[in-house]
């Protein structure tokens, strides 16, 4: 696993790419971790005969979970949200193979959380974008720098 510092990130920097595998049991499993009980998430039958969709689909915090994991993936366990936002445009079905790849738009030396990158990043699936997400990351300065060490008046002081 690597551990990406703020010092060789730029501007432009594009994340590996990272494909996963969306079965039934992971987006049941998830749902219910994350206690949301609704059969979009579990009931196939439900979710083609009454919704009229083709198969059961992820939730907010599925895919939520995915784009963090993407993240830490990339950084290395130091990395730390500060914050996320996504716009979830067409669903992640049972079975899908969704891609997610990134690009860091934008490098604070300081901010609101530290040292922090801006991070866009895309979920496609089959021939569709299904999420797109927006992440502000807060990274360790130097390897001995921990951003989730930061507290108090060294973490989120947004305007």
């Amino acid at each position: 696993m690597s551990h990406i510092t703020i010092d060789v990130v730029m501007s432009g920097d594009r994340l590996p790419e990272l494909t996963f595998h969306v079965t039934a049991t992971r987006l049941i499993a998830g749902a219910l971790a994350s206690r949301d009980y609704s059969p979009l998430h579990h009931d196939s039958r439900y979710v083609a005969d009454v919704v009229g969709q083709r198969d059961i689909f992820a939730n907010t915090q599925f895919q939520a979970a995915l784009f963090e994991r993407y993240l830490t993936d990339w950084s290395g366990p130091a990395g730390r949200i500060a914050r996320m936002k996504f716009k979830m445009i067409s669903s992640v079905f049972a079975d899908d193979r969704v891609v997610l790849s990134g690009v860091v738009k934008e490098v604070f030396g300081s901010g609101p959380c530290g040292p922090a990158v801006s991070v866009m990043i895309e979920m496609t699936t089959r021939d569709r974008t299904a999420t797109t997400c927006e992440v502000l990351y807060a990274l360790p300065a130097a390897a001995d720098k921990d951003p989730w060490l930061r507290r108090g008046s060294n973490w989120l002081q947004l305007a």
